[in-house]
C-alpha cells in the first residue's frame, strides 16, 4: 500500500528527501496546491517516520532537547498521526547511545554533580530511557574512565604508592566501590600484581593465614605456591647383549671356540616432575609433596636464582629446581625470599 502511495506522490517524496527532510510542511503545501490529487499525510505515515527520525537525530546531536525542538517533533507526530509505538521504536534506535554520550560529556572532569545527574535524567526521559538504565549508564561510563586510568598507570609495568593513592581518590570521586565493581579481570590481576611487586620492593612480607604446608609452632609462612620439583633420574630403556669368545687347541689341527654372553642395561638420564607446594617461612624454604619433601633453613641455603618459570635453590653442591605453574610468580617468589632472608639472617 505504502509503495503505491509513494509512487503516486513520488515528486513530493523526492523533494522532501532531497531537501534532507527540511521544510517538509512547505513541500506538502506546495504539492497540494499544484496537484489535483492531494497528498494525505495520514496515508504517508512511513514518510512521516522518516521525517521524524531525521529530525530526532539532528535534535539529539548536542545531547539536549530545547522546548522549540520538542514542539517541532510533536508537530511531526501530530501532522502524520504517528502512533506512540512507532515513535518509541524510532527513539529506541538512538536513545541509549545518546544518553551515554551525554553522560561521558558530563564525566569529562571525572565527576557528576547533582545538577548534571538531573540533566542527564531529563534528557533520558525525553527518549523514554528509565531511571534504572540511566544509573547503569552513568556507572558504566565512570567505571570505563577508572579502568582507562588504571591502564595508563600500569603501562610502564610499575605502580608507585602515589599512583595507587591517585587511583583511590579517582574511584571515590567517580563513586566507584572497587570491592563491588565489576572490573576487567585481567586488568585487575595485572594491577594488583604490580601493587604487590611495589610493596615487596619496599621490604613488605605477606603472611599466609592458613598455610597448606606443615610448619612449626614458632614458624610463619610468608608465601606458598603450587609447583613442580624437577629432578633427574636414571631410566632403563632396554638391554643389549655382549659376547666374548675364547679358543683352545685340543689336538693338532683341531680347535674349539668357547663363548659367553651377558645382557647390559641401556640407561638414559631423564627429567621428572614431582608436584607439590613450595613455601617460604621465617626459617627457610619448604617443599611438601606426597612422595618426597625437603626443607632448607636459611643458614644452609647458599644461593638462589629465578628463571622465567621457576626458581633454583643451591644447598651445598646440590641445586634444586622448582617450576611454577604461574610463570608470573617467579619475580614475586624471588622478592619474598629476599625479604625473608634479609629479615631473619
Amino acid at each position: 500500500m505504502f509503495k503505491k502511495l509513494f509512487s503516486s506522490h513520488a515528486k513530493l517524496v523526492e523533494d522532501i528527501r532531497n531537501d534532507n527532510y527540511n521544510n517538509w510542511e512547505s513541500h506538502f503545501n506546495n504539492y497540494n496546491n499544484t496537484n489535483s490529487k492531494k497528498a494525505d499525510p495520514v496515508k504517508l505515515q512511513s514518510l512521516g517516520l522518516e521525517i521524524y527520525e531525521k529530525h530526532l537525530q539532528d535534535v539529539i546531536q548536542d545531547y539536549a532537547i530545547t522546548d522549540d525542538e520538542k514542539k517541532g517533533l510533536i508537530k511531526i507526530k501530530e501532522y502524520f498521526q504517528l502512533s506512540d509505538a512507532a515513535i518509541n521504536t524510532v527513539k529506541s534506535k538512538y536513545a541509549k547511545n545518546a544518553v551515554a554520550g551525554l553522560s561521558k560529556q558530563k564525566l569529562a572532569d571525572n565527576h557528576l554533580s547533582e545538577e548534571e545527574i538531573q540533566e542527564i535524567g531529563l534528557f533520558a526521559k525525553e527518549l523514554n530511557v528509565s531511571d534504572e538504565e540511566v544509573t547503569r549508564i552513568n556507572q558504566q561510563n565512570a567505571l570505563e574512565l577508572y579502568q582507562n586510568a588504571v591502564r595508563d598507570v600500569i603501562s610502564d609495568q610499575l605502580v608507585t604508592a602515589d599512583e595507587q593513592q591517585t587511583l583511590k581518590q579517582l574511584a571515590q570521586t567517580l563513586g566507584i566501590d572497587i570491592r563491588q565493581a565489576t572490573l576487567d579481570k585481567k586488568l585487575k590481576e595485572d594491577y594488583y600484581y604490580l601493587v604487590l611487586l611495589n610493596a615487596l620492593e619496599q621490604g613488605y612480607l605477606p603472611q599466609c593465614k592458613q598455610p597448606t604446608v606443615v610448619i612449626q609452632n614458632d614458624e610463619v609462612a610468608y608465601w606458598e605456591i603450587s609447583s613442580n620439583f624437577v629432578f633427574a633420574r636414571t631410566n632403563t630403556t632396554g638391554y643389549f647383549s655382549q659376547s666374548s669368545k675364547e679358543g683352545f687347541k685340543a689336538t693338532k689341527g683341531v680347535s674349539y671356540q668357547l663363548g659367553s654372553s651377558r645382557n647390559s642395561p641401556i640407561r638414559e638420564h631423564v627429567l621428572d616432575n614431582l608436584p607439590g607446594i613450595f613455601a617460604i617461612t621465617n626459617k627457610g624454604v619448604v617443599f611438601a609433596a606426597q612422595q618426597q619433601s625437603f626443607a632448607i633453613p636459611f643458614t644452609q641455603l647458599h644461593a638462589f636464582d629465578t628463571y622465567t618459570d621457576g626458581i633454583g635453590l643451591q644447598k651445598q653442591q646440590t641445586e634444586l629446581l622448582l617450576q611454577f605453574y604461574d610463570k608470573q610468580m617467579s619475580e614475586v617468589i624471588f622478592k619474598v625470599l629476599t625479604n625473608a632472608i634479609n629479615a631473619h639472617t
